[in-house]
């Protein structure tokens, strides 16, 4: 058996289970968003409290079995919520806000408490734990997520290098050397499109900054419904006193005028990108003169 996260006292969670030999775990269900909201749901019909942490009632999440053995693999657990409207999240309908990616990338963790008769916790187990990815189907009762092992962390190209004319660096990283800071502006939301996508903003930081500036670059709000959640950009115009950025896919809340949000400039790895937009053309890692691809007919 595991060792317990939690229990009365040490050694009495294994001494229950040997008294009470067909008691079964219920799943409390920790999930972390990437703004740092922490929801806690209970996996049975009570509220179960734990070491001063409550995991609530609220949708219900039912999940596939997963896998626990030696060495290095990655396991996924799929996931189904199932609520009504009234189970909502920032104001908006939960199964609503989960199918608008709003767990993306958010921290899930599975962990079994034992109950006894009177649902009092007797001890609480590590299970699964895991980052929240793509959503495969929803309905308007219930939608499907998966949740991918951290082991995916390790699912990387070896060797790490491949030569190509784009850089191989990631914007703003150690072999970049360029500060994200540097290329950051903050603005705030003048209208927004109904599909949660496009924005316009007349702030002067964000107005002084040349059409494409960020482009491949990143819009995240800061204040809001969707705070902390940030997107690619796709398309980014600055003409006549107002800028228009679109994201590549919408975000997970409706966005609203007065909201606020950093705009962080993107790179599209050229050499002529490096040089003449960021001057770093010292840290460009890729090779422009490999020859292109070509075939005889």
């Amino acid at each position: 058996m595991k060792t317990p996260i939690w229990e009365p006292s040490p050694g009495h969670l294994v001494a229950w289970l040997l008294a009470n030999t067909t008691a079964k775990p219920i799943d409390l269900w920790t999930i972390t968003l990437q703004d740092g909201t922490i929801l806690r749901y209970s996996g049975t019909d009570v509220a179960v409290t734990v070491n001063g942490d409550t995991w609530a009632l609220g949708p219900k999440f039912r999940r596939t079995r997963t896998t626990q053995r030696m060495g290095v693999s990655v396991d996924t657990m799929a996931v189904t919520v199932v609520a009504t409207d009234a189970n909502t999240l920032n104001g908006v309908p939960i199964l609503r806000a989960i199918a608008q990616d709003a767990f993306r990338g958010a921290r899930v963790a599975v962990m079994w408490c034992f109950l006894d008769a009177a649902n009092e916790p007797q001890g609480v187990v590590g299970g699964f734990s895991g980052k929240a990815g793509d959503v495969p189907s929803a309905s308007r009762y219930q939608v499907n997520f998966n949740v991918r092992s951290w082991a995916s962390l390790l699912d990387v190209m070896v060797p790490g290098d491949v030569y190509q004319p784009g850089c191989r660096n990631r914007l703003f990283d150690g072999r970049c050397t360029l500060s994200e800071a540097a290329y950051t502006v903050a603005g705030t939301v003048a209208s927004a499109t109904s599909d949660r996508r496009e924005i316009t903003s007349t702030s002067a930081a964000v107005i002084a900054k040349p059409t494409g500036w960020a482009v491949l670059g990143t819009l995240q709000f800061t204040s809001g419904a969707n705070a902390g959640n940030s997107r690619p950009v796709r398309i980014h115009t600055s003409i006549s006193g107002t800028a228009t950025v679109q994201a590549i896919y919408p975000f997970p809340l409706p966005i609203a005028a007065g909201n606020t949000f950093q705009l962080i400039a993107g790179c599209d790895k050229t050499k002529a990108t490096c040089t003449t937009k960021f001057s770093n053309l010292a840290h460009f890692r890729g090779e422009t003169f490999i020859p292109p691809p070509e075939s005889i007919a």
